[in-house]
C-alpha cells in the first residue's frame, strides 16, 4: 500500500470515530483477516467470545447469586456428604472467631494487669499516707516539746536573774544542769554567776530549737510526701478509669460480635449434625429453611453480630447472597 492510501484510510477512520457511540454494542464475533501471525489470532478470539458493553467486565464475571445454588430437593448426603464438608468448615469459621477473641483477649489481659499494679500501688501509698499522717502527730509534739522548753528555759533564768538571790539561782542551775564552759558546775555563790548562766541558758535554748526545728522538717517532709503519693494515686487512677473503658469498649465492640459469631456457627453445626443423623433423607430444603428462621430470630436478639459471620452463615446454610459485584 502507497503512503497516499495509508494516509487517506487513516483520516476515513478517524472521520468515522468522531461519532463513536461508547454505549455501542460490539457483535459477538467479526471474522478477521490475520497475516501469518496464528498466536494473535487465538487471542483476539478468546476476546470475542461474548458481546458486552464497552468499560463493563464480561458477564461470565459477574457474581450470579442464583447460578450455583442447590435446589431444595437436593441431598445434604449422597455420592458426597456434604455435611461432613459444611462441618468441617463450620469448625474452621468457630476456630477463626476463636482466634480473634484471643487476641482480643491478650489486649484486655495486659490492660488488667497494668490495672491491678496500679492497684497495688495505689494501696501501698494509701497505707504511706496513714502512717506518715500518725508520724506527722507525734513530730507536731516533739516539735512543740522541745520549742516550748527553749522559750522556759530563758523564762526561768529571767526570773532567776530578776530575783538575783542565791536560792533562785540555785534553783536554775540544777533544775536545767546548767555548767560552766569547762564543764563544772556552776557555783551559785560565785560573783559571775549571772553571766555563766546567761551563757548556759542560751546555749541550752540553741540546743533545744534544733531538736525542735529537726522534728518541723521531719514532719514537711512527710506532709509533702503524702502530698506526692495522694497526687500519684489520683493519676493512677485516672488511668485505671481508662483502661477500663479501653477493656468495656473491645468487649462491646470485639468480643461479643465474635462471642455471637461462635454462637451461630455451634448452632448451624448442631443443626448440620441432626441432619447428617438422617441420612439421604436431609435435604437442602431443610437445611435452609430452618436456617433461615433461626437467622431472622438471631439477628433480632443479637444485633451485634460481625456482618462476615451472617455472610458466611448464609453461605454454609445455602440461603440467598446478594451479588458481590453487581
Amino acid at each position: 500500500m502507497s503512503e497516499n492510501q495509508e494516509f487517506s484510510a487513516f483520516k476515513a477512520e478517524e472521520a468515522s470515530n468522531q461519532g463513536f457511540d461508547p454505549m455501542a454494542v460490539l457483535p459477538a464475533h467479526v471474522e478477521k483477516k490475520y497475516e501469518g501471525n496464528t498466536e494473535i489470532k487465538d487471542i483476539d478470539a478468546s476476546l470475542d467470545g461474548q458481546s458486552y458493553f464497552l468499560g463493563e467486565v464480561p458477564q461470565s464475571y459477574l457474581a450470579d447469586p442464583q447460578a450455583f445454588l442447590a435446589l431444595n430437593s437436593d441431598k445434604l448426603v449422597g455420592s458426597v456428604n456434604k455435611v461432613e464438608e459444611l462441618l468441617a468448615e463450620v469448625s474452621q469459621m468457630i476456630q477463626e472467631e476463636v482466634n480473634q477473641i484471643q487476641r482480643a483477649q491478650k489486649k484486655i489481659n495486659l490492660w488488667e494487669d497494668r490495672i491491678e499494679k496500679n492497684k497495688a500501688v495505689v494501696t501501698k501509698n494509701l497505707t504511706q499516707v496513714k502512717q506518715n499522717l500518725v508520724d506527722i502527730s507525734y513530730d507536731k509534739k516533739n516539735r512543740d516539746y522541745w520549742l516550748s522548753r527553749a522559750e522556759q528555759v530563758l523564762l526561768d533564768y529571767e526570773h532567776a536573774a530578776t530575783a538575783g538571790r542565791e536560792g533562785d539561782w540555785s534553783w536554775v542551775v540544777k533544775k536545767y544542769g546548767l555548767k560552766n564552759p569547762d564543764g563544772t558546775a556552776i557555783d551559785q555563790k560565785g560573783n559571775c554567776v549571772e553571766e555563766l548562766c546567761n551563757g548556759a541558758a542560751s546555749n541550752l535554748e540553741s540546743e533545744y530549737k534544733i531538736a525542735g526545728t529537726k522534728y518541723e522538717t521531719a514532719k514537711k517532709d512527710k506532709e509533702a510526701n503524702n502530698t506526692r503519693m495522694i497526687r500519684e494515686n489520683s493519676r493512677l487512677l485516672t488511668t485505671n478509669e481508662q483502661l477500663q473503658g479501653y477493656i468495656s469498649n473491645v468487649y462491646a465492640t470485639e468480643i461479643e460480635p465474635l462471642q455471637d459469631g461462635v454462637l451461630i456457627y455451634k448452632e448451624l453445626g448442631v443443626k448440620l449434625k441432626a441432619l447428617g443423623q438422617e441420612g439421604n433423607k436431609a435435604t437442602y430444603g431443610d437445611l435452609r429453611s430452618w436456617a433461615e428462621l433461626f437467622l431472622d430470630e438471631f439477628l433480632r436478639a443479637n444485633p451485634g453480630v460481625a456482618q462476615h459471620v451472617v455472610t458466611e452463615f448464609r453461605r454454609l446454610a445455602s440461603i440467598p447472597l446478594p451479588a458481590k459485584n453487581s
